[in-house]
């Protein structure tokens, strides 16, 4: 099975091609102590995220996290988990936009200019690289999901299964609890995907810098500015939603309510508040048509995917007529 879902990947994805084995094999040789401090380094940073997560659910060990269990597990892992993904999209960046840089100080990439498809195969497959490095981590985040979904599933089932029934009650438009439960399946479908298409945009972007921003010294300097500009842009959307939806910001319109909570989901945390039944519900009770936010999402997943290669397309063909 997996030989049939591996021979539908394109030549250069798939872990016999000579480049991509390269690329990859690159990450595979870490010396065995480098590969023990990297774990032991891991640890401790989850372990000190988890402490703070646990910190800031309880009030600083005042309050119980939640009033049900799987309230009390978003409370606890949502902060440490929203770190790494933004750790994650850092990373991206870092490791794809001194590409070009690097392949000149290797003296490599006049090479791989003169070879048919030189330049192509070797930016598709550090972007490529970008998901084996960091599957970790993105492994994790994902696991974190789908138990959170796992906990929507659970809460459900209360109240004789009729849970849903209350949550519909009042929101706007009116819609039936089937309906609702249709729109929550899009929610987590999205919730899955965001996290995969984010990374990959990221990492697109990083290349396209690499090519319009060869230099070592600007490389760093973008990387900077980039590292700035996408903590700053996670904060204020968490920011500006957590006031929002605690009634921080009277008056606020109902449109552009709607797309702040969709920009904090797409941009901010990748939908993972959202995977709170609780903080949801509130969402659809607070913003007309918010019980949509779910379909956005997950339309908003597709088209980045989309942008991602387009973008990547855009930097080969840069890449390939500049020098």
């Amino acid at each position: 099975m997996l030989q049939r879902l591996t021979g539908q990947l394109p030549s250069w994805a798939r872990d016999d091609h000579p480049v991509t084995r390269y690329e990859l094999g690159k990450t595979r040789a870490v010396p065995r102590q480098a590969l023990i401090a990297r774990v032991v380094g891991l640890a401790l940073l989850g372990a000190l995220l988890f402490a703070g997560g646990y910190a800031i659910a309880t009030d600083f060990f005042q309050n119980p996290p939640g009033q049900n269990l799987t309230e009390g597990v978003m409370a606890v892992l949502y902060w440490p988990l929203l770190v790494i993904q933004v750790i994650m999209q850092i990373a991206a960046l870092a490791l794809t936009v001194n590409v070009v840089s690097e392949q000149k100080r290797r003296q490599a990439w006049d090479n791989l200019r003169a070879t048919t498809g030189g330049v192509g195969l070797t930016l598709r497959v550090r972007w490529l690289a970008v998901y084996y490095r960091l599957r970790g981590l993105l492994a994790l985040v994902l696991v974190i999901r789908l138990l959170l979904i796992f906990g929507i599933l659970y809460d459900l089932t209360a109240f004789q299964g009729r849970y849903i029934d209350l949550l519909v009650n009042g929101i706007t438009p009116e819609i039936s609890p089937l309906v609702a439960a249709l729109l929550l399946a899009f929610l987590m479908t999205a919730s899955l995907l965001i996290p995969l298409t984010s990374l990959g945009l990221s990492a697109a972007v990083g290349l396209l810098f690499s090519v319009l921003v060869q230099p070592r010294t600007y490389n760093t300097l973008t990387l900077i500015v980039g590292i700035v500009l996408r903590t700053a842009l996670a904060a204020a959307l968490v920011f500006g939603a957590t006031r929002f939806i605690q009634g921080q910001m009277p008056g606020f319109p109902a449109p552009a309510a709607w797309l702040l909570m969709g920009g904090f989901a797409a941009f901010g945390d990748w939908g993972l508040a959202f995977l709170n039944l609780s903080f949801y519900s509130d969402v659809w009770t607070v913003i007309p048509y918010g019980v949509f936010l779910g379909v956005a999402l997950l339309a908003f997943s597709i088209l980045q995917s989309a942008a991602a290669e387009w973008i990547l397309a855009l930097t080969i063909r840069i890449a390939e007529r500049s020098g």
